[in-house]
């Protein structure tokens, strides 16, 4: 079965998730890329070092985000959301980087002389932020029962 998530399902899985693909213009072009990032009901917030991403959202910021769980390939459920890109600084940024240390780094495997960037420490990179301000989703879900029709 085929069909639309509901808004709740839809926050859901923009908040379960932590990879998702970006969508945005780069001289002209349609320009995807992967992200990590985390969602806290407004905003999805990222970290990005200076290249091609920064430059193409600085430029044109009205960006695509897309996010997807997928079980198996005919179960699965896919939000495409639109939005703005804002860039952080100050207060914004240690908020931001705060909220992706706290989501992202258990989640990662650190070299033991590794250690997690520290919210309060120097700004390096660019924390950024897409307030999301239209968002779709969609689903296909074949229970065992269709599968051995």
């Amino acid at each position: 079965m085929l069909g639309e998530l509901s808004t709740g399902q839809i926050e859901d899985l923009l908040r379960d998730e932590v990879i998702a693909r970006l969508g945005c213009l780069s001289d002209g072009r349609v320009y995807v890329v992967p992200v990590t990032y985390v969602y806290d009901g407004t905003y999805v917030w990222g970290h990005a070092m200076d290249g091609a991403k920064l430059a193409a959202m600085r430029a044109e910021p009205r960006v695509c985000v897309e996010v997807e769980h997928v079980d198996d390939l005919s179960n699965w459920r896919s939000v495409i959301a639109w939005g703005t890109f804002e860039e952080c600084d100050n207060d914004d940024w240690a908020a931001g980087m705060s909220l992706l240390v706290d989501r992202i780094m258990p989640l990662l495997t650190l070299a033991p002389h590794q250690s997690p960037p520290d919210p309060a420490g120097p700004h390096r990179g660019t924390v950024y932020r897409i307030r999301l301000e239209t968002k779709t989703g969609r689903f296909e879900k074949v229970d065992a029962a269709e599968q051995s029709l």
